[in-house]
C-alpha cells in the first residue's frame, strides 16, 4: 500500500451516493481483502451510501470488523444477495399495509422509516456503543441547527459547536439513517438527546474542556453529504495531516452533476433521491475543493494516500492494450458513474458491474501510487 509495502494503519473514507456508492465501495473493499489488507483498517469515516454498507458489514459480522478471508467468503456474497433481493427504501419496501400504516410519517418522518427498514430488511441492529474499538468508525451527518459535521462513533457524538457526548447510546440504524437523510428526498432525522453528559470540547483535539448544560432536547440531522460527501474531515485535515491512520484510501462514488430534474413525491417513494438543484451544485463544488486539497497534500508528500474516483476509465492509467482488453471498457465505466442515486434493488448484472469497477479502479490507483 505504501511504497515500502509495510503493514500500516489504513484509513478508509467512503463517500455517499446511495446503493451506487455502497456497491462501488464493496468492490474497493473486495480488492483490499484480496490483498489481505482489511486487517490493517484502523479508521473509517463514512457518508450515506458508505455508512449503509459499513453498517451492513458490522451487523452481519456480529459487530466485529471482518478478516479479509471472512469478507471474501462470507460477507460479500451475503451482501450481494441482500442488495439484489429487494428495495431498501421505496413503496415496494413498505408494502401496501405499510403505506396505509405510515401515511403520515411518509410525508414528515421518512428518515425514521428508513431507520426501521434498515433493521428489518438489512438486519442492522445494536447501538453505536456496541461497535468495536478498532477500527474506529465515524458516521457523518449534518446538524441542521449548527450547520456543522455531527458525527457518531463508539466514543462520542456531536459537533464542536453544539457540544459532544462521550457515552452515546444511539441505534446504529438511526445514525446511518441520519447519514443518508438526503434533504427533502428523505428529510431530517429528529434525534432525542440525553439530558446529561454534554461537554464543550477543543475544536481541534475534541478533548473535553468543561461540562455544559444540554443546549436542546433534540437535534435535526441531515445527510452527511450536505456538509461534505467524501467523509474526509474525520481522517484528514489540510493543516494537520492524517488523523489516526498512516495511509488514507478515499473512495469517492459521488454522482456527476446532471441537468436539473423536478422533485416529485412519487419519484422519492420509488427510491430516487433527487435533491434540490442548489444543494447538488454546492455539494459538487465542495467535493471538488476537498479533492484538490487532498491530492495537493499527497503530491507534495505531506500525507500518504490515494483518491479512488468512480467513473475513471482504465485508459486513464496508461495501460497497455492487452491489459485494457481484460478491464471494463470506457462505456462500462461511464455507465457505473451514471447509475442513479437511489435505495432500490440493484440487478445482479449492475451489482457485478459497479463492484468490479470499484475493484479495478482501486487496483489501478494503488499500483500507480506505488510506481510514483
Amino acid at each position: 500500500m505504501d511504497k515500502a509495502v509495510d503493514r500500516t494503519r489504513l484509513g478508509l473514507a467512503l463517500s455517499g451516493g446511495g446503493v451506487r456508492a455502497a456497491v462501488f465501495h464493496l468492490g474497493v473493499l473486495r480488492h483490499l481483502a484480496k490483498l489481505g489488507r482489511l486487517e490493517e483498517v484502523a479508521q473509517m469515516s463514512t457518508v450515506s451510501g458508505g455508512s449503509l454498507i459499513i453498517g451492513a458489514i458490522f451487523s452481519h459480522a456480529d459487530f466485529k470488523w471482518p478478516t479479509s478471508e471472512q469478507f471474501l467468503n462470507e460477507i460479500y456474497p451475503v451482501l450481494r444477495g441482500r442488495l439484489t433481493a429487494g428495495d431498501l427504501f421505496s413503496l415496494s419496501a413498505l408494502g401496501w399495509r405499510g403505506i396505509i400504516r405510515e401515511n403520515i410519517r411518509i410525508l414528515f418522518r421518512r428518515a425514521e422509516i428508513l431507520s426501521e427498514l434498515l433493521s428489518a430488511r438489512w438486519c442492522v441492529r445494536g447501538s453505536v456503543k456496541d461497535l468495536p474499538d478498532t477500527p474506529e468508525w465515524h458516521i457523518n451527518t449534518t446538524c441542521f441547527e449548527t450547520g456543522k459535521n455531527w458525527r457518531f462513533s463508539k466514543r462520542m457524538m456531536g459537533d464542536w459547536q453544539f457540544g459532544r457526548h462521550f457515552s452515546p447510546d444511539v441505534p446504529i440504524a438511526k445514525a446511518i439513517a441520519a447519514s443518508a437523510a438526503v434533504p427533502y428526498a428523505i428529510g431530517v432525522l429528529r434525534l432525542e438527546l440525553p439530558e446529561h453528559g454534554w461537554w464543550k470540547t477543543d475544536r481541534a483535539t475534541k478533548k473535553p474542556q468543561e461540562k455544559i448544560s444540554r443546549p436542546m432536547r433534540r437535534v435535526r440531522l441531515w445527510d452527511g453529504g450536505a456538509y461534505e460527501n467524501m467523509g474526509l474531515e474525520a481522517l484528514y485535515k489540510p493543516a494537520d495531516g492524517l488523523q489516526g491512520c498512516d495511509f488514507l484510501i478515499c473512495s469517492d462514488a459521488s454522482g456527476p452533476l446532471t441537468p436539473p430534474k423536478p422533485f416529485s413525491i412519487t419519484g422519492m417513494l420509488q427510491g430516487r433521491l433527487n435533491s434540490p438543484r442548489l444543494f447538488d451544485i454546492a455539494s459538487d463544488q465542495i467535493r471538488a475543493l476537498r479533492s484538490r486539497m487532498l491530492m495537493g497534500s499527497i503530491q507534495r508528500g505531506e500525507v500518504k494516500g490515494v483518491l479512488i474516483r468512480m467513473g475513471v476509465s482504465m485508459r486513464q492509467f496508461g495501460m497497455e492494450p492487452a491489459a485494457l482488453a481484460e478491464r471494463l471498457t470506457d462505456e462500462q465505466s461511464a455507465l457505473s458513474l451514471n447509475y442513479p442515486t437511489n435505495l432500490t434493488k440493484i440487478s445482479e448484472d449492475d451489482f457485478d458491474l459497479l463492484s468490479r469497477h470499484g475493484a479495478e479502479v482501486c487496483e489501478a490507483t494503488l499500483v500507480t501510487y506505488m510506481r510514483a
